[in-house]
């Protein structure tokens, strides 16, 4: 095989990793434990993870194959400085991200409310009404494989009935706010 065949494969390898991780993401599985406990943010250190692969193999592909074409360099040199060129372009992206992007994610607030906002439930109980207030209910959803129930409130006054399905809209001094199936139905 010619050198430049490997340099091509290395390139397309990494461009089919890189979609890979792209379509098919790269985040952890639900019950991984976390790696860094109290939110701190994850230091740059030496991480064989898909997209970094993929990252090497594409910048060792095409300027190995670049030097290779276009300079008189020798096959180890090519090779040795494709190989730091791929190296200093997964640092600079992982510092990148670690310097610009992490910081956001860390420092964002979740509003609790909405926790629970589009999760299906159903009406168990209707506990009552007072003159002027929306009719007060208790609701059933399943959360993690456990049936959980809150009480809850009407999100447009509109009276629901025992058995009916709804949607939280969020969770509020301890009621859900809660809306028709049908009429979020009608949105959809």
């Amino acid at each position: 095989m010619q050198i430049t065949h490997l340099f091509l494969a290395f390139f397309l390898a990494g461009l089919v990793l890189g979609v890979g991780a792209m379509l098919f993401g790269v985040e952890r599985k639900a019950n991984a434990a976390p790696r860094h406990p109290g939110g701190e943010p994850p230091t740059i250190g030496a991480r064989l993870t898909v997209p970094n692969v993929a990252a090497f193999a594409t910048l060792f592909g095409a300027m190995g194959y670049l030097l290779h074409r276009y300079t008189d360099l020798s096959f180890g040199a090519t090779i040795a400085i494709a190989a730091l060129l791929g190296v200093a372009g997964v640092v600079g992206a992982s510092l990148l991200v670690a310097r610009w992007a992490l910081p956001g994610v860390v420092a964002e607030v979740v509003d609790e409310r909405y926790l629970l906002q589009g999760t299906p439930a159903r009406v168990t109980r209707v506990v009552g009404s007072t003159a002027g207030a929306p009719s007060a209910y208790e609701i059933s959803y399943e959360e993690g494989g456990r049936s959980r129930v809150l009480p809850a409130r009407s999100l447009d006054g509109v009276t629901l009935a025992q058995g009916s399905d709804v949607v939280i809209e969020r969770v509020e001094e301890g009621y859900a706010y809660v809306e028709a199936w049908s009429v979020v139905e009608r949105r959809l």
